[in-house]
Parts: structure tokens; C-alpha cells; sequence
């Protein structure tokens, strides 16, 4: 047989099979019928189980909601029922009444406190010839409530309509409204509205944290922080508390242009000082300042500064991944397998003194993070020695992570008689 007598044979035998199997399987004519799905398709029967657990769980906690959904729109829908059956029925002969309204029907309430109740009083009069019932209609807040100081105003009366809301959390806008019902055909239905912001009791300036700056041998630190309140004209400063003789702080209230400009009842400019005194490193101090807002509270702030003795760092060396924070006084010795430990070494000049540079004392809060000086004659000597200020954790220390906030705090005292105490955070990681 020719060869290619051969091939066309074959390649017409599987055109034949194909079309076979799509007859069945896949024309518009053949039965459709599901196959038994593998058990490599399904899965093992507790990995099915689980999926319908899954499946099951899922379809409860949706039938859960919508029964929650449905019993609420029922709820508001008997509430809607409830008021519609006080709701008084229109005028359809005279002698008519009729509602006017002599002021606004919006209340700006400015700025409110978390959980503050502020009310407002509106007021319906009736200008016409019959008596104007009144009923209390739906709210599109239920802390929004309408009272009416009477239900049926004679013609020639007036009707008072208290609106009072108390939010509870802040909100840059809010804007509620509550209906009013009446009889009369012109005006059956009357909506005042309450808005305005809500806002905190006070704000501190910076939050938390009030920094001096860089303090030097020449230059005190200076920061400038306020604490305000754009809802409580009577707040006052009573006392505050600072520890440090070193830190001066006076304070002198807002006057009424900078109170308007940012739209404040009351607030205070506090001035901030830190002196030379304190020691080399980052410093920090808590500050309370006692107030007269929400009964008499105590706010906490917290005085920073940095203060550059007779030391200079340089970049530290050793662990690639290490880095040095002149602004904290933190040493991070980056990521290190626990078996390795890890040592850096942080170079420094230190000025001012004749003798050699040792550290007499150390305190810290891990006994095993170790810290040592050496001299470094590479890069000065006399009154201006090279330092090589060594921080270890050594091999087979436990495995922990220190990190900010809770970095390893170590306190050194020093011979030096400028520069008594320094004081350093350490990070890293071990593994």
C-alpha cells in the first residue's frame, strides 16, 4: 500500500472517532446526563463533609440575617402603624384650620459633645378658623425626639415642639428631622430639622507626644502645644504637673480672634522649655495637665527633646542591616540568628575631657545585651578621643523580637564630667 494511502486512512479514522464522541457528548441532540464525579474531583468524604458543613453554615447565618432584616422592617413597620393611628384626620369643612410656622422650621446646634443632649423648641400657630390638631409623626433617628406641649391648638393658639438629640460618636455633619401631623389640608404634614457637627470635648496639639527639639551646650529646646475645646466655654487649666526643674512650661488662654478663626469656646497655648541640664541622649518626661473638662480631667503629654552633649555619633558598623537614630538615641542591630548573636559597633568622638573615656556604671532592662567601650585612635585622640561604643547580644541568647515600643533600654554612666549619664534604646530581632 502507497504511504500515503496509509496516512490518509488513519487521519479519516480519527476524524470518524471524534465525531462520534461529539455526537454523543456534546450535540444539541444527545441526552444530557450527569456522570458520577470522580473521587479525585470530590476529594476524600471528610474534605465533602466539611464543604457541606460549609455549605450548610453559610445558608444559616443568611437565613439568620434576613430573619434579623425581616423582624426589623416589621418593627419599623409596627412603629409606622402605631403613630398613623393617632394620626389626626384632614379638615375636609369649615370652618378650616391653618399652621403657620413664625420662625424657622431649622435649628443649627453648632457644635455638640459625645453623649451632650441639646434641645430646641419650634412653634406651630394657628392662623385659621378651627381648632388645629396636631400628632407626632415618624423621625429618621430614634435619638431624635419631638414633644408637642399640646395636641389640639384653638384658633389663634400656638403649639410648642421640642426636638432633642444626643449623639454618640462624632461626626463631621449631621443633619435629623422629625414630622409633624396636622388636620389641615394645606399643610398636613410639617418637617423640622436639627443639624450641626460633633466634634470632641478637647483636641491636645500635638497628640500625645510634644517635642523640643535639639538642645545643645548654647541652645534650649522650645515647643509650642495647645490643648482647646469648640464646646465648653468654661474649660480651665487648674495645675500642671512637671517633675523636671529643667522643664519650664507656662501657658496663657486663646484670645477671641484665635478662638474665632478656628471656630473654639476656650483654649490654651502652652510654652515649653527644656535647659541645657538635662543629660546627653533622648530625653523624655511626663507631663499631667489637670483640667476642669469632663469632671475635672487629667490630660497626659508626654516632653521629648534631644540633647547633644560633648559626643558626636557616627554611622554605625558591623551587621549590614544595623542603623543609628541620632533623634531617639536608638541603636537598631537589625534581624540576627540567635545561635550568631550579633555585635555593632557604633564609632564615636567624644570632647571635653582629658581622661580616657570609660563607662563606670550601665543599667538596662535585658542583663544580657551587653554594652563596652573602646578606644578608637583612628579617628581621634587627647580631648578629642575616637570611641567605639560596642553593643552584643550574645550567642545563644533567647530568641525575642525588641522592637519600639519595647526596645531595650540601656543607661550608661560615664567618667566624663560633662556628660554624667547617657542613655540608649536598642532593637533587633533574633531568631
Amino acid at each position: 500500500m502507497r504511504p500515503l494511502a496509509v496516512i490518509t486512512s488513519v487521519l479519516f479514522g480519527i476524524g470518524a472517532i471524534a465525531a462520534t464522541i461529539w455526537v454523543g457528548r456534546y450535540s444539541p441532540i444527545a441526552d444530557k446526563t450527569e456522570r458520577t464525579p470522580m473521587r479525585w474531583e470530590s476529594g476524600t468524604g471528610e474534605a465533602q463533609l466539611r464543604m457541606r458543613e460549609a455549605k450548610e453554615k453559610e445558608l444559616m447565618e443568611k437565613a439568620s440575617q434576613n430573619s434579623a432584616i425581616k423582624k426589623a422592617i416589621d418593627a419599623e413597620k409596627d412603629k409606622v402603624k402605631a403613630l398613623e393611628a393617632d394620626k389626626p384626620e384632614i379638615a375636609t369643612q369649615a370652618p378650616f384650620p391653618k399652621a403657620v410656622i413664625p420662625g424657622n422650621k431649622t435649628y443649627d446646634f453648632g457644635s455638640m459633645g459625645v453623649n451632650e443632649e441639646r434641645k430646641n423648641k419650634f412653634i406651630i400657630e394657628n392662623k385659621g378658623e378651627g381648632p388645629l390638631l396636631l400628632a407626632k409623626g415618624p423621625t429618621n433617628c430614634k435619638c431624635t425626639i419631638s414633644q408637642i406641649s399640646q395636641k389640639s391648638i384653638p384658633p389663634g393658639g400656638k403649639a410648642e415642639i421640642e426636638m432633642s438629640w444626643t449623639p454618640r460618636e462624632t461626626t463631621p455633619t449631621f443633619a435629623k428631622t422629625a414630622t409633624i401631623w396636622t388636620n389641615d389640608p394645606e399643610a398636613s404634614s410639617i418637617e423640622f430639622k436639627i443639624f450641626g457637627r460633633v466634634v470632641q470635648q478637647f483636641i491636645v496639639r500635638p497628640e500625645h507626644v510634644w517635642h523640643a527639639g535639639h538642645i545643645t551646650d548654647v541652645t534650649e529646646g522650645v515647643m509650642l502645644g495647645s490643648i482647646t475645646s469648640a464646646i465648653d466655654p468654661d474649660f480651665k487649666i487648674t495645675s500642671v504637673e512637671m517633675p523636671d526643674p529643667n522643664v519650664k512650661v507656662t501657658y496663657r488662654p486663646l484670645t477671641a480672634k484665635e478662638r474665632m478663626r478656628d471656630a473654639l469656646k476656650a483654649g490654651y497655648q502652652f510654652t515649653v522649655k527644656v535647659g541645657k541640664g538635662i543629660p546627653a541622649g533622648h530625653y523624655r518626661r511626663d507631663m499631667k495637665i489637670h483640667t476642669t473638662l469632663e469632671g475635672n480631667k487629667t490630660i497626659d503629654v508626654e516632653v521629648t527633646a534631644m540633647r547633644s552633649g560633648p559626643i558626636l555619633f557616627l554611622s554605625p558598623i558591623g551587621n549590614s542591616r544595623a542603623y543609628w537614630n541620632p533623634e531617639r538615641s536608638l541603636i537598631n542591630m537589625g534581624r540576627f540568628p540567635r545561635e550568631a548573636g550579633c555585635k555593632v559597633v557604633l564609632p564615636a568622638l567624644v570632647y571635653g575631657t582629658k581622661e580616657k573615656f570609660q563607662i563606670t556604671g550601665i543599667d538596662r532592662d535585658a542583663d544580657f545585651v551587653r554594652v563596652t567601650t573602646e578606644p578608637n585612635s583612628e579617628i581621634g585622640s587627647g580631648e578629642q578621643q575616637g570611641v567605639r561604643f560596642i553593643f552584643e547580644v550574645p550567642p545563644g541568647a533567647p530568641p525575642m523580637t525588641r522592637i519600639m515600643p519595647n526596645a531595650v533600654h540601656v543607661k550608661l554612666t560615664t567618667n566624663h564630667p560633662h556628660l554624667k549619664d547617657l542613655s540608649f534604646l536598642v532593637e533587633f530581632v533574633s531568631q
